[in-house]
């Protein structure tokens, strides 16, 4: 069996010897800072690497115990998997020993052990009253029932029993998810002097070695892993629960931030929103009300938000619900993760949850296949998940975003996918699984918005494909909406004609305002050849709206009936093509021309000559040098 990869996170009350007790075990001082040091407190995390009697290491996050840096703590917490709550025996319970549990609890961490420290301080009854009432805190936690050690890490008493109880524990814990993609919080990122830009985190996730391509979310910046570390040591790699350091190329300090999370490409979703299941801590006095402005902590990163309930106007002490918590900053969560709240002032932990969808649409009452979903998720029932998921989104999905979504590997749902009564999109080479509803709904809103479009715009032809998509649902992939309009397309619901979305029973008379502007117009141009008129003189000739006269020249350049020039100069193609047929006559009989020449040749002025000859060096035709031009390669 592989021994797994793990982290041991330390936690409790201010001063009752976290960082005396890790440097004890360790024999690293994971207090870094000068300051830390000066005031005799721990500010920031702390990292240190421990060894166990039968072998084998796990890393260590060392948290602060001060009230004023549990934003710290949490983010050290997230990614541990074995707790060492620490209780001083001379204080006993306290109030961050409580608040500490607390987000171990609501974090999901599953093992744990305590360390009564400073057990030489206090007298064997006091000692034993302060082991009862810790035992006692435990029950109905997490780590409920975790071994309960003294220790003096002054005299060393106790420490080889703590030593031989952690081991004992560790042997328990299981591995971390080495078959997701890659994906590591990031709690410090800092520079070396000729390697580059550096971030360490414990890897939840996956597995990370040199030249992997990464992700930055929620920036989405790419990168690439130029080494690995583990513990100040190269690796060829690191797998899911190893503290690690990444050196990374392509990406700046000034990129990267705490909080922020490292990840394979295209496998994580930025979100403003995700549904979840809250719980509401036992220990509040007053109810929680739906709408309240929180703290929300994920991972490493702490933003604000507001958590909606979506089956009750508030929790109740100790109670759970559904919710959707609305962030004021993107996070990028995936199914199943735990996230804490703290409460808006003063900030103090009052409860967390699960993440269960992390882009669902913005509402609170859920209809029957959003419930289902949820449902589904909780019980993570996958096949379920995926099948809901589809349901609740309403739009095409390729296997892998569906997977992605749910935070599993692509296989583990692409054959439930294959196997269901789904539609099937080919979007870019990729295949979208859709409900036959749900495609139904998005075509039948195409249709809507194109007529309400054309209702309101009747001098318009048609709407640009991506307006359209922006009107009906931009959370959807343009090439995915180009699929759905091909669609639309088969059925005689929509025309697509020069980029444009048109309905078929509208835009008649639009339409017809537009080719007799654009017989106009060409008729014009044709007359006046090498010396057009502007835009709006040539609109105001041919008695037709500026704007409309725009658009027509901008369609027939496109079509390749005129040559556009500039904003303002338009050009009759049949023109510029009589023009260049006399410039190269003359050029393949002289060898090379002046402007002047060429103005000359052509009947026209200094003002329209200069445009066309820097078209023609542009396609090849005629070559500058100095003044003149002479034959280009494609003449």
């Amino acid at each position: 069996m592989t021994t797994p990869s793990l982290v041991l996170g330390t936690a409790g009350h201010i001063d009752h010897g976290k960082s005396t007790l890790v440097h004890a075990l360790t024999g690293t001082d994971p207090d870094r800072l000068s300051e830390e040091k000066k005031r005799g407190i721990t500010i920031e995390l702390g990292f240190a690497q421990l060894a166990l009697p039968s072998g084998r290491t796990m890393g260590v996050v060392d948290v602060p115990g001060h009230e004023r840096f549990v934003r710290q703590m949490v983010a050290g917490a997230t990614g541990i998997d074995i707790v060492l709550l620490v209780v001083a025996a001379d204080d006993g319970v306290m109030p961050q020993t409580r608040e500490h549990l607390a987000i171990i609890d609501l974090l999901g961490i599953p093992r744990g052990v305590v360390a009564v420290t400073k057990a030489d301080l206090a007298d064997p009854d006091w000692l034993e009253m302060v082991v009862e009432d810790v035992g006692g805190l435990l029950e109905g936690t997490s780590i409920a029932g975790a071994p309960i050690v003294p220790v003096s890490a002054r005299s060393g008493a106790g420490l080889p029993d703590l030593l031989a109880t952690l081991d004992e524990v560790a042997e328990e814990a299981e591995a971390r998810h080495s078959n997701l993609p890659l994906r590591l919080p990031v709690d410090r990122v800092f520079t070396i002097a000729g390697a580059g830009t550096v971030v360490t985190g414990t890897l939840w996730s996956g597995v990370a070695k040199r030249d992997d391509q990464v992700e930055l979310y929620p920036g989405n910046k790419r990168g690439r892993i130029r080494s690995v570390q583990i513990h100040g040591a190269p690796a060829e790699k690191a797998v899911a629960g190893n503290r690690v350091a990444l050196n990374i190329a392509g990406l700046d300090t000034d990129d990267i931030s705490r909080g922020d999370i490292v990840a394979e490409p295209g496998t994580l979703t930025v979100t403003d929103r995700f549904d979840a299941r809250v719980t509401y801590l036992a220990s509040e006095e007053k109810p929680f009300e739906s709408g309240a402005r929180v703290h929300v902590h994920h991972g490493t990163r702490e933003v604000l938000g507001r958590v909606l309930l979506m089956d009750a106007d508030s929790l109740q002490p100790g109670q759970s619900g559904l919710a959707q918590v609305r962030l004021e900053s993107p996070l990028a969560p995936r199914y199943d993760d735990r996230f804490i709240i703290r409460s808006y002032s003063p900030m103090w932990t009052i409860g967390g949850g699960v993440v269960l969808d992390v882009l669902p649409p913005r509402r609170t009452t859920l209809r029957s296949h959003e419930r289902e979903l949820l449902d589904a998720l909780l019980g993570h029932d996958l096949s379920g998940a995926a099948l809901g998921l589809l349901a609740s989104r309403a739009m095409p999905l390729t296997s892998a975003q569906v997977a992605a979504a749910i935070g599993v590997p692509r296989p583990q749902v692409a054959d439930d996918l294959n196997k269901a009564d789904l539609k099937r999109l080919k979007a870019g080479g990729e295949t979208c699984f859709v409900t036959a509803e749900a495609q139904e709904g998005l075509l039948g809103a195409i249709e809507r918005e194109l007529l309400a479009f054309h209702d309101t715009n009747p001098k318009a032809t048609g709407l640009a494909t991506g307006a359209l998509r922006d009107r009906v649902d931009r959370r959807i992939e343009q090439k995915v909406f180009d699929a759905l309009l091909d669609l639309a397309v088969e059925r005689g619901a929509v025309v697509i004609a020069g980029g444009e979305a048109r309905h078929p029973k509208a835009a008649s008379t639009a339409l017809a305002a537009e080719e007799e502007a654009a017989e106009k117009l060409t008729a014009l141009l044709k007359a006046q050849g090498i010396a057009p008129a502007s835009t709006a003189d040539l609109a105001a000739e041919a008695g037709v709206d500026t704007g409309l006269a725009r658009k027509v020249l901008g369609r027939l350049a496109t079509q390749g009936e005129l040559v556009r020039l500039g904003p303002d100069l338009h050009f009759d193609a049949a023109a510029v093509g009589a023009a260049r047929s006399a410039i190269v006559a003359y050029l393949r009989e002289h060898g090379s021309i002046l402007p002047k020449d060429a103005r000359d040749i052509v009947g026209s002025s200094r003002k329209y000559i200069m445009p066309l000859l820097e078209y023609f060096d542009s396609q090849g035709v005629t070559k500058r040098e100095g003044d003149a031009r002479t034959l280009g390669k494609n003449a």
